[in-house]
């Protein structure tokens, strides 16, 4: 459980740290190509509006809130087209610029005539261009197109480097909690502990006067006869026991985090534990159906598949409305097994299901005793399925509640057959 708690907190604290560094370093990175891409965009606004060319003056654009220096004419790389009303070039210079020849810049320019936006990103081989249009007066379009290749490396070297710091970052922050953690759930360990120690204490506890009292009414049975105040006695002396027992195996089976798991026929095992009901069903007028396919077989330990099946038995046979049918069916599932125990309840509209594999809880709130149980089978039964690989359900349809338990399949045998 320790180790379980450990590795469950490492990947919270781990998932968190990469969620954290996924939005710092993305918006980063975002921001930083937004800027370079508005920045070009405003670079663009300044050519057109100096017709064609960048100012040679940081003073002559002081309108755009530009950070143009006297350098910035030779640092950026453009050039200017004008297109007639059908998109034929009339005019084109590409002095500055020397990436692109003639006919590569005609290519461009062809590109973009046929957007509808006035702005935007173009791609051409290895190299990526922003573009901006404007429509002149004449009916004409001219057109500006900025080398955006150097802003788009730089933005690409900041998203290259904050992936390698966010993995370095990632795997420190683990090494470190990974250190840590056993630290950090230490309160946890503690508390699971004493309350497995409590339980195997008390039951130990318990016991005595439990044995004391069944004794002591025995004899009292013995001198003056049974009566109805001795059997009741008795009969809580009975479920007392019984409630520690299950306590005490619930507590184990959360203890032991390895269990051997062997070839167990889960047919056989299955058709044994629900016989023993069949006198109890039948007793109280109700109806039992059996339909086991034969040769299934799973991992699991004998005797915990055993209390599996029976826990699941006894509770539809308990919870099964007056008159109605208990129904056990066994089949496989495609790789899987499937084990489905159900009984007619026809007060099962709006229960919070999710809540019956709960420790203790019982959809009768009164807690009465009537039925005998005590709120912990589901969640034994939860707690084997989990150690021997598999999962319970519970689902209800139409007045029937349905326990499926689903379990990986060891083995199949041919020529299988049915059992009913």
């Amino acid at each position: 459980m320790i180790k379980k708690l450990k590795l469950k907190f490492i990947m919270i604290a781990g998932m968190a740290v990469v969620i954290v560094l996924f939005l710092v370093l993305g918006l980063v990175n975002g921001i930083n190509y937004y800027n370079n891409l508005y920045e070009s965009y405003h670079t663009l606004d300044v050519i057109l509006d100096n017709g064609g060319f960048l100012p040679a003056t940081q003073s002559e654009v002081w309108m755009h809130d530009m950070t143009f220096t006297e350098d910035s004419q030779y640092e950026e790389r453009y050039f200017v087209a004008i297109m007639d009303e059908d998109g034929e070039v009339m005019m084109m210079d590409l002095k500055f610029i020397a990436s692109l020849d003639e006919s590569e810049a005609l290519m461009l320019i062809k590109k973009l005539s046929v957007r509808k936006k006035y702005r935007g990103v173009i791609r051409m081989d290895h190299n990526v261009f922003t573009y901006m249009k404007r429509k002149n007066d004449d009916g004409s379009v001219t057109a500006a197109v900025l080398n955006f290749t150097p802003r788009m490396m730089a933005s690409n070297n900041l998203l290259r480097f904050s992936l390698f710091v966010g993995l370095a970052s990632l795997l420190l922050f683990l090494l470190i909690i990974s250190i840590a953690a056993r630290r950090a759930i230490e309160p946890m360990v503690k508390n699971v502990q004493a309350q497995k120690q409590f339980i195997t204490n008390a039951s130990h506890e318990l016991k005595t006067p439990l044995a004391v009292i069944s004794a002591n009414v025995e004899v009292i049975e013995m001198m003056e006869g049974k009566n109805e105040w001795t059997e009741s006695t008795l009969k809580q002396v009975k479920r007392m026991s019984e409630l520690i027992s299950r306590l005490v195996v619930l507590s184990r089976l959360q203890e032991n985090e390895q269990i051997v798991l062997t070839d167990v026929d889960f047919s056989e095992v299955t058709e044994e534990a629900v016989k023993e009901y069949e006198t109890v069903i039948s007793t109280e007028g109700k109806k039992l159906e059996m339909n086991l396919e034969e040769g299934i077989h799973v991992l699991a330990d004998r005797a915990g598949l055993r209390e599996l099946a029976s826990i699941l038995t006894d509770n539809a046979a308990k919870y099964c409305d007056a008159g109605g049918t208990v129904s056990v069916t066994l089949g496989r599932k495609g790789k899987t097994a499937s084990l489905a125990v159900s009984n007619d309840y026809a007060d099962g509209a709006g229960v919070d299901y999710s809540r019956f594999f709960e420790r203790f809880y019982r959809e009768d709130q009164s807690h009465n005793s009537k039925k005998g149980g005590f709120g912990i089978g589901l969640s034994m039964a939860e707690s084997m399925a989990a150690k021997f690989r598999g999962r319970i359900n519970v689902s209800w349809k139409e007045g029937i509640i349905t326990f499926q338990i689903i379990m990986p399949l060891e083995k199949i045998i041919e020529n299988s057959g049915k059992k009913s």
